[in-house]
């Protein structure tokens, strides 16, 4: 009797084992500062890899399928967690046009993944949490959920509040993402940031500049200062102010809060660089130039 006792549970044991994978089971986790699953859109995704993740990871990996082409949250978990990814746009997002075969294939198999989860009455507490994938993704910059890029709210089907995208037509016509997240786009006829040499500035501000205006910004510091930049384009722009007198630049001119922000600037151009971006969705130097030459910036009446 105690054999058969013995072998029955030794059976049972097994077959959980077997229907209940965990971590020792699963693919090696690689999420990163932008990812929760880097290659989640390039190849396709196994059952044993996500039963590596508790059940309300895989709730954020699912929408980080969708986030990569433009849904936009309404939720604010989820608004708040993909608003933080400098590589995130609300906006354009169609279910029929948007995602690939493979994406559609790997979202069916989170849900598969989710709802055994639910059937078994589990959490999967055991696996890596979106908790501590936030708290290191915040480590390594920001981008868990500290920062905010001013992205649309979704209307609960994707797509930008007020947007008339068609989830079904062929085409989409979503109303532009918004230039300005506001009260970032300070600039005037004379300065991009007025106030740069006086105040503290902040990489959410910052990541709403195209690349090329950061430099623009960062000597822009300099240019206060006298910096002598010779005959390019940052000579030309700058000649143009009526402030700006080259000749006299040292560097200990400049005050530590000044140095802070150029630092600040180029931190924010690496991290650009290092995602191989450019971040033409913010507001670029041309654009800044043409408001000044015509008295439209921000604030002109």
């Amino acid at each position: 009797m105690t054999k058969r006792l013995v072998s029955l549970l030794a059976a049972l044991l097994m077959t959980a084992l077997v229907i209940l994978p965990s971590l020792a089971d699963g693919a090696a986790v690689s999420y990163t500062r932008d990812y929760i699953i880097p290659d989640s859109n390039t190849r396709r995704l196994t059952e044993t890899e996500l039963w590596s993740y508790t059940r309300e990871t895989l709730r954020y990996i699912r929408n980080e399928l969708l986030a990569r082409h433009g849904y936009a949250f309404s939720m604010d978990k989820y608004y708040n967690y993909f608003n933080a990814k400098p590589w995130y746009a609300a906006g354009g997002y169609n279910t029929t046009k948007v995602l690939t075969a493979l994406e559609w294939d790997n979202i069916a198999t989170v849900k598969t993944v989710e709802r055994a989860m639910d059937q078994r009455g589990t959490t999967n507490s055991r696996g890596i949490d979106i908790k501590d994938i936030i708290a290191y993704q915040n480590l390594q910059g920001g981008f868990g959920n500290i920062i905010s890029y001013g992205q649309p709210r979704g209307d609960g089907s994707g797509n930008v509040i007020g947007s008339t995208t068609g989830s079904t037509a062929g085409t989409t016509t979503a109303k532009p993402k918004p230039v300005t997240p506001t009260p970032f786009y300070i600039y005037n006829s004379q300065y991009i940031i007025p106030d740069s040499d006086t105040r503290r500035l902040t990489e959410g501000e910052l990541w709403a500049y195209s690349r090329e205006a950061l430099r623009y910004i960062r000597n822009e510091l300099l240019a206060r200062h006298g910096y002598i930049f010779g005959d390019n384009k940052f000579g030309r722009y700058f000649s143009t102010k009526s402030w700006y007198t080259a000749g006299g630049y040292e560097n200990a001119i400049l005050s530590s809060l000044e140095w802070d922000n150029i630092n600040l600037v180029k931190k924010v151009e690496r991290a650009m660089d290092a995602l191989n971006m450019t971040n033409e969705a913010g507001l670029d130097i041309q654009t800044i130039i043409y408001n000044q030459n015509n008295g439209t910036y921000p604030g002109k009446d």
